[in-house]
């Protein structure tokens, strides 16, 4: 400090000029023997603040993923994305009734069953569970019985029918490639296994119901020619209710729900991913 003085000693100019100069320094030189502690906390407090963007960004990609995916198809097809802790994170609609139903309703960050149970109650998606409705479930997901069982609950004492099938990835990314829901796509699929005539356009504009009545009687169709091809009896190769014995076993009820409303069947088996292409 003393040279600082003596520099400035032959320098002519006014006190007040000196004083400021020596305070601006003065300053500058406790500005630079800043404590080496209050630079590490500095630092410190900087790395954490970087580590909480990080595992936030994280999370929330986490969060946001789905992993399971349920597929409701009344008319309205609407798909919902579930992701690892059982929430709703994207709902998505594949007609108009579909979008009607979700303009007015949020279901994003519920429990699924909840979103679901949302969807039943509302006021819009109810006057399509007429009596004579067939709503279906279609489930993708590494633990299907899992949803399938949470779902049942939803299904007491309803008037309507309600079918449930799995599929696959495969199939969903197919069905998205026409605009359409993969439970409505598995469907249509099924369909071609008996009417190779249907195209994807014709279910674009069929209800569930209706798509569901065609398979069904179409099966009925041949469920009588093959009777009268083996004398009456129901059984194919393998006898009891296989079909040609290919180990492809199936109830005949698990495509009806068991003949009425509430009733869940059909899932696993022959109605896994994308049969029929």
């Amino acid at each position: 400090m003393n040279r600082i003085r003596e520099s400035m000693e032959g320098i002519r100019a006014s006190q007040e000029l000196k004083a400021g100069t020596l305070r601006y320094l003065e300053r500058q030189r406790s500005r630079h023997r800043r404590p080496i502690w209050r630079r590490g906390a500095f630092y410190a407090l900087t790395a954490a603040a970087c580590l909480l963007i990080v595992f936030g960004v994280g999370w929330h990609s986490l969060y946001g993923m789905p992993i399971s995916y349920i597929s409701m198809d009344v008319n309205p097809s609407i798909e919902l994305g579930i992701n690892r802790y059982g929430r709703v994170v994207a709902a998505e609609a594949y007609n108009e009734d579909g979008w009607d139903v979700l303009r007015h309703l949020s279901l994003k960050n519920k429990p699924y069953v909840q979103a679901v149970g949302s969807l039943l109650e509302d006021e819009a998606y109810q006057k399509y569970l007429v009596d004579n409705a067939t709503l279906v479930f279609t489930i993708i997901s590494d633990s299907p019985d899992v949803i399938m069982e949470e779902l049942e609950s939803l299904d007491e004492g309803v008037s309507y029918r309600i079918l449930t099938y799995t599929s696959d990835s495969h199939c969903m990314e197919e069905a998205h490639q026409y605009e359409m829901s993969f439970g409505k796509y598995r469907a249509y699929l099924e369909l071609t296994e008996y009417d190779r005539s249907v195209t994807v356009e014709d279910c674009h504009g069929m209800s569930m119901g209706e798509i569901q009545d065609r398979i069904e009687g179409c099966r009925q169709h041949e469920e009588t020619e093959h009777s009268k091809n083996h004398g009456g009896s129901n059984t194919g190769d393998g006898g009891g209710n296989t079909e040609n014995g290919d180990g492809n076993t199936e109830n005949r009820d698990d495509y009806t729900g068991g003949g009425n409303g509430g009733s869940h069947g059909g899932h696993g088996g022959h109605h896994g991913g994308c049969h029929g292409k």
